[in-house]
């Protein structure tokens, strides 16, 4: 048996295995997934060595960070970034022509943008939510990926991209699996929720207030959501963070424990029925976080109208400090 290529050396293909360097992330994104990173460092570090793309397939569940990180690598290559939303029902003519222009003539569509867009500088195309498309889209998507061109008559024929700076990034959630072929055909990892750990940074990055002892019920009650096979809805962090700022909205309404409990349920397990598995008694955790809400409130410190955003794995989501009493969402 052939022992592997040394680092450094050719491999069987001729190419260079030069190790992938890191990529270095902006100092505002918290890393949720270290096995995407690393499946996302090695498709950057293979961009150009042959016609095809260098593609990586980000799969799990609605808001663990896939789109996140998509975006932080345009940023991290300097990369122009065009980002297309698939719908139910979507097929491959929504990638090539821009169908809400009808009766324009042929306009083109973000994929041939995105190709030309390569042929001049980094670019960075994110498909998001796969599996909302038909299930051709992933047979179109998989020639497109081999070859690096399509054909597209009514803009001249072939429009190839240039794979030395095409970097391809694919979504998908739940609602159906990707084929075998594209799985196959590139990096793919199945991204989970982010650790509690981590995700009580990702509180504290958006809402500086919140302290450990106040992120860490609410983050056990999700987490426990989250792990339970009935449940249908399961919250996201995003999610998370905006509870926890909603909470603290409405921190000095004269609220009972049962209004709180309501508020709190309702924000948490939008679907009446899931909330049947909230394991912790609702009165209860509400109280703890009212107590410990209540308790980081300093009255006369309320932070500016215009405070500086906050980010959250890179991309705005917040205010800097905590947010204003409730009268201030009524200003027009």
């Amino acid at each position: 048996m052939e022992s592997p290529p040394a680092t450094g050396s050719p491999g069987s293909d001729g190419r260079s295995l030069e190790p992938a360097p890191r990529l270095v992330f902006p100092p505002d994104y918290i890393l949720t997934d270290p096995a995407a990173v690393l499946a996302v460092e090695c498709a950057v570090h293979s961009m150009g060595t042959d016609e095809s793309l260098a593609a990586v397939l980000l799969d799990g569940p609605p808001g663990c960070g896939k789109t996140f990180l998509g975006k932080a690598i345009a940023r991290i290559l300097g990369a122009k970034r065009y980002l297309f939303q698939f719908f139910p029902g979507c097929g491959k003519e929504e990638l090539l022509r821009d169908r809400s222009l009808d009766g324009q003539g042929f306009v083109e569509g973000l994929l041939p943008q995105a190709i030309a867009a390569s042929r001049g500088q980094k670019t960075v195309l994110i498909l998001n939510e796969l599996d909302k498309a038909d299930v051709s889209v992933d047979s179109f998507l998989l020639d497109f990926l081999n070859e690096g061109a399509i054909t597209v008559p009514q803009l001249g024929g072939e429009l190839r991209a240039d794979p030395g700076n095409l970097f391809v990034a694919i979504t998908k959630n739940d609602l159906r699996d990707a084929t075998e072929a594209l799985i196959r055909r590139c990096r793919t990892v199945y991204m989970g929720w982010p650790a509690p750990e981590t995700e009580i940074r990702l509180i504290q990055r958006t809402w500086p207030w919140a302290t450990r002892e106040l992120c860490e019920p609410l983050v056990a009650a999700a987490n426990q959501l989250r792990q339970h096979p009935g449940v249908r809805k399961k919250p996201s962090p995003p999610e998370i963070v905006r509870l926890l700022g909603d909470c603290w909205r409405i921190r000095r309404r004269h609220l009972t424990l049962l209004e709180w409990s309501r508020f709190l349920v309702a924000g948490l397990i939008p679907l009446p029925q899931d909330r049947k598995y909230l394991e912790e008694n609702p009165m209860a955790l509400a109280a703890r976080l009212r107590s410990l809400i209540l308790a980081a409130d300093r009255p006369g410190e309320e932070p500016a109208a215009d405070a500086a955003p906050a980010t959250v794995g890179g991309h705005q989501n917040g205010h800097a400090g905590p947010p204003g009493p409730s009268r201030v969402l009524s200003r027009p």
